[in-house]
């Protein structure tokens, strides 16, 4: 915990938290859910004063209204509304992730990750307790059953222990890679699959967006069944909110699956005509057969997968590492769809389920990923080891080549070669002008070796060797025996 770990440790003998750490966890445990509470309360009692309500049966409809951010199923008028919107069960779940991470750190201990932990589900858990007595007290005033108190319980541990989760990552997460011993190629494929799941909601994402500017004059229609300016608004609100369902929707679809609402069906090859409830986002469904130029949208999931491969080679160190990481990354996409399919999916009253075909959606995005990204993987990985190895790119070449001239260069201040001149007999003379030469090149203020003329205060010592002379005719005779002194200038 941030702040507590910079105090004195807790006793070690003792289990239950000091004060300090009581009222961090009770942060931790009502805080996001006191918020929302807040923010539920003032939208329920702004609607209801708008809709000229006697606030007759408040306190359900804001216990019922929590519980649908916590995706669960409410009944209402012996109707099952099951189809949540996901917007703002993803901020709250961003709020619970916030709250846990805050007060854990990279030398957080078992103990105090289960502390956090345990107050982040626990608290919640009290509230639905108090939310479930208010719908049992309201529903003899409203037409709204009391929901099943094991699914409720169970959607909320869901909701926030995935939210605890997330944030024990966030806050542990060096610490967590430490303790947690995972084959390089495993842990290499997490980031990979988040990143492919983000280019496959991405796309429907744009999907929707286009879906809606042709569908523009049913989007008005929708949109002017509301009565008024009020209606209007409210109806544009619970788009806004059902948004993510739609794109989840639309995600699966372009990933090959398909999508319904009601009898209402929509796929790349295919569509199927049904009612639709009167929520101007779902102008989205075509309203004509399906177009020749659908199956182009399946450029979206092989986008997703290349970039899943590309990211495993890159995070991986070997072709083999490459693909298992990639096929890792497949397994993890392929479930979270299956999940996320299943939660943005469910039933509204008489219109039937609305949502997608979950399990066919896990399997196409498996499908997609092992393969495209697998090979992608396969391909990038060896590419990259082989201009690492071999140096088959132009960089390397140019490297290379520059390496090659500097290695032929002479090295600077290191003697020259010289070329071996023929052997030359020497004589006297010449022994005699080397010594000379030698003695003149080390005094400084020398001149050239030729005829030199020595000042008076310049003195040479030449020195003589003796050689036996080789008369030679015609020449006279030297006196060898007396020492030479050294030549002055008059």
């Amino acid at each position: 915990m941030t702040s507590l770990l910079d105090r004195e440790s807790h006793t070690r003998g003792r289990f239950g938290p000091t004060p300090d750490e009581a009222r961090m966890l009770l942060t931790v445990a009502f805080r996001p859910v006191g918020l929302l509470l807040a923010v539920v309360t003032a939208v329920v009692l702004v609607t209801l004063v708008s809709a000229n309500s006697d606030l007759t049966g408040t306190f359900g409809a804001l216990a019922a209204t929590w519980l649908a951010v916590h995706q669960v199923p409410l009944g209402i008028a012996g109707a099952t509304l099951s189809i949540l919107p996901l917007l703002p069960t993803l901020v709250l779940v961003r709020m619970v992730s916030s709250a846990v991470a805050r007060p854990l750190s990279d030398a957080s201990t078992r103990r105090d990750i289960g502390w956090v932990v345990g107050a982040a589900v626990a608290g919640p858990l009290a509230m639905a307790a108090v939310m479930l007595a208010m719908i049992h007290d309201a529903s003899t005033v409203i037409a709204l059953s009391t929901p099943n108190a094991l699914a409720t319980f169970g959607w909320v541990i869901l909701v926030h222990g995935v939210g605890a989760a997330i944030g024990c990552i966030r806050g542990t997460w060096p610490s967590l890679m430490r303790t947690v011993v995972l084959p390089p190629w495993l842990a290499a494929s997490f980031a990979p699959a988040a990143r492919a799941g983000a280019v496959l909601l991405a796309g429907g994402a744009v999907v929707v967006a286009v879906s809606l500017v042709l569908s523009f004059s049913t989007l008005g229609t929708l949109l002017e069944s509301g009565g008024g300016i009020g209606g209007a608004l409210g109806l544009t609100a619970i788009s806004v909110l059902y948004l993510p369902n739609i794109v989840v929707a639309a995600s699966s679809v372009v990933a090959g699956s398909s999508a319904h609402v009601g009898a209402a069906m929509v796929s790349v090859t295919e569509t199927t005509g049904g009612q639709l409830p009167a929520v101007p986002v779902l102008a989205v469904m075509p309203e004509s057969s399906a177009q020749v130029w659908w199956p182009v949208m399946l450029v979206v999931p092989a986008l997703a997968a290349v970039v899943l491969g590309r990211a495993c080679a890159r995070a991986t160190t070997s072709l083999a590492d490459a693909v298992r990481g990639a096929a890792a990354a497949a397994v993890c996409v392929s479930v979270v769809a299956v999940l996320v399919g299943v939660v943005a999916g469910g039933a509204v009253g008489t219109f039937g389920d609305l949502g997608v075909d979950a399990p066919l959606f896990g399997v196409t995005t498996f499908a997609w990923c092992l393969v495209v990204g697998a090979l992608t993987a396969a391909v990038t990985a060896w590419s990259m080891r082989r201009h690492d190895v071999h140096g088959w790119h132009e960089d390397s070449d140019r490297d290379e080549s520059m390496a090659d001239e500097t290695a032929e260069a002479p090295v600077l201040g290191a003697p020259a070669a010289l070329t071996a001149a023929p052997d030359v007999e020497q004589t006297d003379t010449d022994i005699v002008e080397a010594d000379a030469e030698t003695a003149d090149e080390s005094t400084p203020g020398d001149t050239d070796t030729g005829d030199t003329d020595i000042g008076d205060t310049d003195v040479v010592d030449a020195e003589i060797v003796d050689l036996p002379d080789e008369p030679t005719p015609g020449d006279e005779p030297t006196e060898t025996d007396e020492p030479a002194g050294p030549e002055t200038t008059p």
